[in-house]
């Protein structure tokens, strides 16, 4: 429902309207039709609530008074989490487990991307855009530092964590289709998904080092 909705014109339109006003309201939004789906969840959500036709939403209650208000409780939103993440310790982390945490980057894009069409709890496409900006902002200090420790913190560290934890969730929720041939546990993980909550944990900071993952 949501993916025919996404792709009509109206919705293409405030898609636009919303871009804008995000623009105006000094924030920032991520490229490609995650707009479209945002606006189209909200749609189907309204008219659920309200006991009334999708296209009555559109038409009544998708105002651009009602899209500029949204906009400004999108930016809010944005600018707490910058802050936040800003505020976060930073972690120390080795060359190897630096180098593990880039796998597992590399590890949430595939996965990201053979999942694309499967959108409606956790965005594939925001998964691909964080994780080839963290792959970015994690390598960079690891090559600088000749083989020494590294401090990750702030927005690097936030968003890290966040690449690794959504796609375990996609995947222990079975949301997204797995890579790993083996069939998965009672609890929903796998091996693969131990690596990932392993890097995880090398970002968090709780690492136990005596810890040996299958590899």
């Amino acid at each position: 429902m949501v993916a025919e909705l996404d792709t009509s014109k109206r919705v293409r339109e405030l898609a636009v309207m919303l871009r804008q006003a995000v623009i105006e309201e000094d924030g920032s939004i991520p490229a490609g039709d995650h707009v479209e789906r945002l606006i189209a969840e909200r749609v189907i959500a309204l008219a659920h609530d309200l006991g009334v036709a999708q296209r009555t939403v559109l038409d009544r209650y998708m105002t651009p008074d009602q899209i500029r208000i949204w906009a400004r409780t999108l930016v809010a939103r944005q600018h707490e989490a910058e802050h936040l993440a800003n505020d976060a310790p930073p972690v120390e982390v080795d060359q190897r487990d630096g180098l593990l945490v880039l796998a597992a980057f590399g590890v949430c894009g595939v996965l990201a991307m053979r999942n694309a069409d499967r959108h409606q709890h956790v965005d594939p496409m925001v998964v691909i855009k964080d994780a080839l900006d963290s792959t970015v902002h994690v390598s960079a200090p690891l090559y600088q530092a000749n083989g020494q420790p590294v401090r990750i913190g702030g927005v690097t560290l936030v968003v890290g964590r966040k690449v690794i934890s959504m796609t375990v969730q996609a995947l222990s929720n079975g949301w997204w289709d797995c890579t790993c041939s083996a069939a998965h546990r009672a609890d929903g993980g796998c091996a693969l998904q131990d690596r990932l909550e392993h890097e995880l944990a090398v970002l968090g900071g709780w690492i136990n080092r005596s810890e040996h993952l299958p590899r």
